[in-house]
């Protein structure tokens, strides 16, 4: 691995884009030639170098020295900062080991940015081992970037005096979606993980009198818009990393606890004739004699330190040591149970350091302490100032606070008011739910009167349940002046489509109109709902506050006549039809008879038809509904049969050629030829009729002559031949 100016970042490589670690460093009993303010006890950066830069495109990183930004490096103080959580892994800033502070290295920003803490420090020649205990958590956010761009956390031993990088004191957290123990985040921002605290131990054997630095780096991905940060703490033991060593008065049970974070333990006697367990923490009971030495082999995780075997020897104090607990203790899951609340260790030697665990075997931190939300039992370690322990149960009855519904529409309208106790209004809450009302959220001020609210107001309704537990819920009730609502009647033929009137007009135009069936106003009328019968509706108009009023309209649906059409049988001119035969007689209603449909002409004489077509027949009642039915009718063309001879003597007797019903087609070409086929007589309508003459005026001499009548388009034409005689 390179040095600071070299870092390439090339053993990094995953689909990675926010990284975020969280180390706490945590021993038992401080030495005096531990490094000082290793762990920031002083709430300072003395002794520690901050770095900032940049990282580029192909994943260098350059670092410079700075003065600590209080942005990218932030201490955090148990004192102070105890019940804030991560935005993404929702675990607590300050390490939950008893730490008290935490330093955030970076912040939640992209822009390529790298950031670095350094500690330089010599083993003691007086100590041939050396131990750091690391609790970390991690939160990643996981992109489609190439493996060199990801954000990356680093944890490097560099060894000044060999000038080199030492494999077992460093080690890496390789950040992908996949990483065993990760949970997905519910933050604002998809796809993170994130792994709740955990510890790891790095032991640093044979360094005495050698300079070692610690180093931390983590930057954004190189693309600028992901990010990464850290939160780091550290305490130091100097000797061995293996605590509870120490026996004590009133602790007849010796309990030791190796160092956290690694894959695989067995604990042996000194000769390693015999095994003794295989779990992080050794449970001897009754206490073997002081002097006596016991082994231990520990296994690391991949690329997480090397496999190592420590020592411890047994030891007696005779330092006071009472650990007293309480067997449990109940709350409310909101605001959650303190268990590092002193009543629970009321009585205790004074001086102990507590932590807290999940399990027996102390290697699950509990997260969150001060606000434990889920019943069970949980662990609870004393250290006194001689490094005695001991590790007692504890069970945390959390109570579930009630669940409360409060009817979501609560506006009334002047002069009315609204009951707030009413059961109606919580229904759905907890059953056996108490409830007060309070003007505060804090519920400092009781609400006056609650069943009668004459004014729109905030209330805050607290429920309390049967254990104690509440929760608060704040309520607007609106009472506000009722909105103006205009109802119309309609009257409509046969039936009505609503979506063609305008029902509220002259209403209140900023409420809300709403239509209903029943009076009830359990049935909606939606807008292509279709009248058909004579029927009330109702109108409810609500305004803006939630003030509502309601009101009755009225439809009235009128019939419309219902009629038959018989067809009339079809005649041949001169025969003409009567409509009025074609409907039957009413005293309902009246008929008219029009030429088009939309009953705009008027038919002359509708007794008298003598033209086939469509007529249209329209009847209307007392209440000015009507109906229009078609009808058609069919007048044949007239027989024309003209007579075959005339005389043209001037006699008064058969002087013209006679052509009967040839009046009704005042179109019809009439032409008269000679046997030879020369025309001698032509006329559109018989006008004039033909005296026998030509066309020039010349009496035609007697003889045969043919004729072709043509009545209309429509028709063929009739020929024949007509006689002249004197």
């Amino acid at each position: 691995m390179k040095g600071l100016n070299g870092f390439t970042g090339i053993l990094w490589r995953q689909t990675v884009a926010i990284l975020i670690v969280v180390f706490c460093m945590s021993l038992t009993t401080v030495q005096a030639q531990c490094p000082p303010n290793i762990g920031f006890e002083k709430g300072s950066f003395e002794n520690w170098e901050t770095l900032a830069g940049k990282i580029d495109r192909d994943g260098k990183i350059n670092l410079s020295l700075v003065s600590p930004d209080p942005t990218n490096h932030r201490i955090f103080s148990a004192a102070t900062n105890a019940k804030e959580t991560d935005q993404y892994g929702e675990f607590p800033v300050v390490c939950p080991n008893g730490s008290g502070y935490s330093v955030k290295l970076g912040m939640e920003a992209g822009g390529s940015d790298a950031f670095g803490l350094y500690y330089t420090f010599t083993v003691p020649q007086t100590n041939a081992d050396y131990s750091l205990i690391y609790n970390y958590a991690v939160v990643l956010e996981n992109p489609t970037h190439q493996p060199h761009e990801q954000p990356l956390f680093a944890v490097k031993i560099f060894n000044v005096t060999d000038n080199k990088y030492e494999d077992c004191g460093s080690f890496q957290f390789i950040a992908s979606g996949n990483l065993p123990g990760f949970k997905l985040s519910n933050g604002s921002r998809p796809n993170v993980f994130y792994k709740d605290w955990a510890p790891i131990t790095l032991k640093l054997l044979n360094y005495a009198g050698k300079t070692l630095r610690l180093e931390f780096t983590v930057n954004d991905c190189t693309l600028g818009g992901h990010f990464g940060y850290a939160y780091i703490d550290i305490n130091e033991n100097c000797t061995t990393p293996i605590t509870g060593n120490v026996l004590c008065n009133n602790v007849p049970k010796l309990t030791l606890t190796a160092p956290y974070g690694f894959m695989g333990y067995r604990w042996f006697t000194e000769d390693f004739s015999k095994e003794l367990g295989k779990s992080n923490t050794l449970k001897v009971s009754p206490a073997p004699a002081p002097g006596t030495r016991l082994a231990l082999e520990i296994v690391p995780y991949p690329n997480q330190g090397c496999l190592d075997t420590l020592y411890t020897t047994v030891m007696k104090s005779d330092d006071p040591f009472d650990f007293v607990l309480k067997a449990n203790m109940e709350a409310c899951e909101t605001p959650g149970l303190d268990i590092t609340a002193p009543s629970l260790t009321q009585g205790s030697t004074p001086g102990m350091v507590f932590s807290y665990f999940m399990d027996d075997d102390e290697s699950i931190f509990v997260s969150n302490p001060k606000k434990i939300v889920t019943p069970g039992t949980y662990y609870i370690k004393a250290v006194n100032t001689a490094g005695c322990t001991d590790t007692k149960p504890f069970d945390a009855l959390v109570r579930k606070n009630p669940v409360i519904k409060v009817k979501s529409e609560l506006a009334e309208c002047i002069p009315n008011t609204i009951n707030l106790t009413l059961p109606a209004i919580t229904q759905g809450s907890d059953p056996g739910t108490i409830f007060s009302y309070w003007e505060d959220e804090k519920a400092t001020k009781t609400f006056a009167n609650p069943s009668v609210i004459s004014k729109s107001s905030t209330v805050f309704l607290k429920g309390t349940n049967q254990y104690g537990c509440t929760n608060t819920q704040a309520v607007y009730v609106s009472v506000t002046a009722p909105p103006v609502l205009v109802t119309r009647d309609f009257t409509a033929c046969g039936q009505l489509l609503f979506s063609s009137v305008n029902p509220i007009a002259g209403s209140d135009v900023s409420a809300t109109a709403s239509y209903w069936s029943d009076a009830a106003l359990t049935q909606s009328i939606s807008s292509d709902y279709l009248f058909t019968q004579t029927t009330d509706y109702y109108i409810k108009l609500k305004s803006v506050a939630g003030c509502a009023v309601s009101k009755a309209a009225k439809v009235t649906i009128n019939p419309i006549p219902e009629f038959t059409v018989t067809p009339p049988a079809s005649v041949r001119i001169p025969q003409t039809i009567n409509l009025a035969n074609t409907v039957p007689s009413s005293t309902n209603w009246t008929y008219t008879y029009w030429e088009d449909s939309a009953a705009t002409k008027p038919l002359l004489n509708p007794q008298r038809i003598i033209k086939s077509g469509t007529y249209y027949i329209k009847s209307t009642n007392v209440y000015a509904c009507s109906a229009t039915y078609p009808v058609q009718v069919e007048i044949q063309d007239a027989l024309i049969l003209p007579s075959n001879i005339f005389s043209p003597n001037g006699d008064g007797i058969n002087d013209t050629w006679l052509i009967p019903l040839i009046e009704y087609y005042p179109d019809s070409q009439i032409e008269i030829f000679t046997r030879n086929g020369q025309s001698v007589y032509k006329s559109k309508g018989y006008a004039p009729v033909w005296d026998g003459r030509s066309n020039d005026g010349r009496v035609v001499p007697v003889g045969v002559y043919y004729y072709v009548i043509k009545q209309n388009a429509k028709q063929k034409p009739v020929s024949g031949t007509v006689t002249v005689i004197y």
